[in-house]
């Protein structure tokens, strides 16, 4: 069929131009027009095929999809493939949006507490200035005496201690912000006992365990796992006047536990939080800056962990750092 429409376009061609150029047809003419059609004819008659059949399919495709659409099938057979790969694609926007929210969020959260950091520094740290700025103003005024020098000196000493540890801890807490890079895997009681312990102070009516195998492994930032467990540890030992200061371990958590005074109902979501301390007092001799916990939060995260009070354990506190497990 497409061979005749060929032979039918290439002899309408010789004829047209015969009429167009009004020249008597003889014989050298005649076979040339001959040759053009053999060569012609197959060229036309394979373009005429593929042609003819791509068009074909196109009409026999739409037509099957008329028929679908009649029968009711349209929804049911052939596009079933294709509702799944835009559920699939709903799906994956809508994680997206999540994460995006809560990034968000994150962020946030995270200027507000550097805002309240900001203000709570002012407040602590305008006392010390002003005692020292007051002793001072007494040297060049010559008002201290001889035999006052040594606890004036005392004092001032005091003072600029307690504003060097405050900026180291404003420090760290920046500094716990920060994205971890250099993860390590290493024997948990191992460290511990090499690297943790030897920090702390246990008094004798209480005594301090270590639960964990010695082939337990763990992967994280050395100096932030140490500085964690320091904290937990050294708040246990705060509170924690007889009794047990116990750490317990498994592939996905540490727990640090205590028989100590626990944490009463109402302090327990604020003691994350920066400048937060339990002895409302302010006292500084006692309650610290209150910036360890949201150090350790901060480190944990970080490192792909989450830190929180376990609220179902009595009898004293028990701190969980577990692995965070990611959906996909």
């Amino acid at each position: 069929m497409y061979g005749l429409a060929g032979f039918l376009i290439a002899l309408f061609t010789a004829i047209m131009t015969y009429l167009i150029i009004d020249v008597p047809i003889g014989m050298t003419m005649l076979s040339e027009i001959g040759l053009t059609i053999l060569v012609t004819l197959p060229l036309i008659g394979l373009f005429s095929y593929f042609m003819g059949n791509y068009f074909s399919k196109k009409f026999e495709a739409i037509n099957q999809c008329l028929d679908a659409i009649s029968e009711n099938r349209f929804l049911e057979e052939n596009y079933t493939d294709k509702i799944v790969d835009i559920n699939h694609i709903h799906t994956s926007i809508k994680q997206l949006s999540t994460r995006l929210e809560h990034s968000i969020l994150e962020l946030k959260n995270r200027n507000k507490n550097l805002n309240n950091l900001i203000l709570s520094l002012s407040h602590d740290i305008k006392t010390p200035l002003t005692i020292i700025d007051g002793y001072l103003e007494e040297f060049e005024d010559n008002m201290v005496g001889e035999e006052d020098m040594p606890r004036a000196i005392g004092i001032l000493k005091k003072e600029t201690a307690y504003i060097n540890e405050l900026s180291s801890d404003v420090i760290g807490y920046i500094e716990s912000q920060e994205l971890v890079e250099s993860k390590e895997t290493f024997l948990l009681k191992a460290f511990i006992h090499a690297d943790v312990c030897p920090l702390i102070r246990v008094e004798k009516p209480v005594e301090l365990k270590c639960l964990i195998s010695d082939t337990l492994q763990i992967e994280f930032n050395r100096m932030a796992l140490k500085k964690i467990l320091v904290n937990l540890l050294h708040n246990a030992t705060k509170y924690t006047k007889n009794g047990t200061i116990t750490l317990i371990a498994d592939k996905n958590s540490i727990n640090v536990q205590d028989t100590g005074i626990g944490i009463v109902k109402k302090d327990r979501e604020r003691i994350f939080e920066p400048f937060v301390a339990l002895d409302e007092s302010r006292n500084r001799e006692k309650s610290g800056f209150g910036l360890g916990l949201s150090i350790a939060r901060n480190l944990a995260e970080n490192n792909g962990y989450e830190l929180f009070l376990d609220d179902s354990y009595e009898g004293g506190c028990r701190f969980v750092l577990k692995k965070i497990e990611f959906i996909q």
